[in-house]
């Protein structure tokens, strides 16, 4: 049995202590994601082919403004100031391809939320992005199943 010494145990934050301005950033970084994909969805939604189509894109894009009311709350009580929102509208030429892009980004917000959430001990940015981070795995498991319906 291999003993641990103390360069190989674990210390919080597991991905170390992200920075105030790291920080400033991931939570801006979020506040633009969201705004994004609540612009994206928006636009998608009006080529969903069916009800259950309409349901699972609204629902996606409703907590997605919830999810930005939150960073946006967040960022001005940590920094005193309002955020500035900036993004570039997600293009795309067919629901197909709409779909697959919605997975894709819903996958790469899970990945970098969880990343912040292992970056910080301020326990009301963990919780914030944790929050944000069960919907996107929801998010996620909603369009992988508009995907890979036959016949879209």
């Amino acid at each position: 049995r291999q003993t641990m010494n103390r360069q190989n145990s674990l210390q919080y934050p597991l991905l170390g202590q992200a920075s105030r301005q790291q920080l400033e950033q991931y939570i801006q970084s979020a506040i633009n994601d969201e705004a994004q994909a609540a612009d994206f969805y928006t636009r998608l939604l009006k080529s969903a082919p069916d009800a259950l189509s309409r349901e699972f894109i609204q629902n996606a894009r409703d907590e997605e403004l919830e999810h930005l009311r939150y960073f946006e709350r967040l960022y001005q009580d940590l920094f005193g100031r309002r955020a500035q929102v900036n993004f570039e509208p997600i293009e795309f030429s067919s629901y197909k391809e709409g779909l697959e892009k919605a997975l894709k980004g819903e996958l790469e917000a899970i990945d970098f939320y969880k990343d912040v959430q292992l970056s910080t001990r301020s326990p009301i940015v963990r919780d914030t992005f944790y929050f944000a981070m069960v919907d996107e795995i929801q998010h996620a498991t909603m369009f992988s199943t508009l995907f890979n319906r036959p016949g879209i």
